[in-house]
């Protein structure tokens, strides 16, 4: 692909053509990253995922690897009684 010039306005702004933004995916509202090279020379700009991005993957994960069935024998505990069997577990049933 040939470079594509873009100009800086007096207030620092980009224009990014339409033909760029329609190749990234790039919408009104969009988020870049910028990464500057360390001869600071270059700049990446790099597009955010979207949030539906992200949940997708996470759909894909989750297909992936199920969480496990829960033991129907095991009985609802709240958050406390689950750090003191993790107590118990570690240390027997001897408070220290």
């Amino acid at each position: 692909m040939e470079p594509i010039t873009l100009t800086v306005s007096s207030v620092g702004q980009i224009t990014l053509p339409r033909k760029v933004r329609k190749m990234l995916g790039l919408e009104k509202g969009s988020k870049l990253d910028v990464e500057i090279s360390e001869d600071k020379k270059t700049i990446t700009l790099k597009r955010q995922k979207t949030f539906e991005e992200v949940m997708a993957k996470l759909d894909e994960i989750d297909k992936k690897y199920p969480s496990p069935t829960p033991d129907p024998r095991s009985k609802d505990m709240t958050a406390s009684e689950m750090a003191l069997e993790g107590i118990k577990d570690i240390e027997g049933d001897t408070w220290v």
